[in-house]
Parts: C-alpha cells; structure tokens; sequence
C-alpha cells in the first residue's frame, strides 16, 4: 500500500512538470539574489535559496531559463562567475567554465545556448551548447576566428538569435 501511494505521489510530480514545459512567461532574480519562474497561469515559483543568482534570462520559447551564479568576493571584492545554470522541464543544470563566463545568450529560440568564457581583459572561447542535452555542439577560440568568418551563433554575427 506505502509502495502504491509512493508510485502515485511520483506519477503526480512528473505529470506537474511535464504541464508546466514552455509555461515560463517571465524569469527574475529577486532582492535576495534568488531565481524565480512565473507561470503564464501565474504562479510564482522560487527555484534557488543559495543567494547567488545574477543575470536571469528566459528563452524565446518560454521552456528554459538560465542565470549566473555568483561565487564569494575574491580579495579585491569581485565575483567573477564560473557557472552558468539552465531550468528546463522542472530540470537545472549546469556548465562550469573558468576563469569567467562573461556573457551567454540563447540562440535558435532557446534550443541552444552559447557562453562567452575566458578572462576577463582578452579574447576567449564561445562554446555551444544543446540546451536539451547539454552537450557541447562546436567551440571557437575568439583570438584565432576573424569576425566575419564566425559561426552564426556567434554574438559577433549580425542576425544571432
């Protein structure tokens, strides 16, 4: 009987998430530097407590939601994000790259998501990748690439999604 209710109580979790994909309607980091998602039937639900969170952006197609996460000050009082986290389907993930991920952007309406990592003050790498996934699809080295020969998923490229 324990069993049967757990399954059903599981089954209920799942059935939830699965609604809710593409449900997103807006993404915000709150005073307390934590993410929320809205629901388009409104609700507001809070998807971090760490106090880290910096630069939510939504997908164009409403399914993803991705945000920076702030580590400790260093010695001369900067945080310098390493991490980036994706909410997807009641899902988060995450890519690490040191030293800094200076900027992401979705592309292809969300399907994808690209980071801009390297240091801060010179050129680094943009990686690709899947957002359903998480593998990486293609990487460039921003100092070996000329502007007008970069992929489209470029942020350098007139027309990136």
């Amino acid at each position: 009987m324990m069993r049967r209710r757990f399954t059903l109580a599981i089954a209920l979790v799942v059935a939830s998430s699965a609604s809710n994909a593409g449900n997103v309607a807006r993404a915000y980091v709150d005073e307390a530097r934590n993410v929320h998602v809205v629901t388009s039937a409104g609700k507001d639900l809070q998807l971090t407590s760490d106090r880290q969170a910096e630069d939510v952006r939504l997908s164009a197609d409403g399914e993803s939601v991705a945000w920076l996460v702030l580590p400790p000050a260093d010695a001369d009082g900067e945080q310098d994000p390493a991490e980036l986290r994706i909410f997807r389907r009641g899902r988060t993930r995450s890519i690490r790259c040191e030293p800094v991920i200076r900027d992401y952007w979705f592309w292809k309406r969300g399907t994808h998501i690209v980071i801009d990592c390297g240091g801060r003050h010179f050129a680094g790498r943009e990686i690709l990748y899947d957002v359903r996934t998480m593998k990486k699809i293609a990487s460039f080295d921003q100092a070996q690439v000329p502007l007008a020969e970069r992929p489209k998923w470029s942020a350098s490229q007139p027309g990136s999604d």
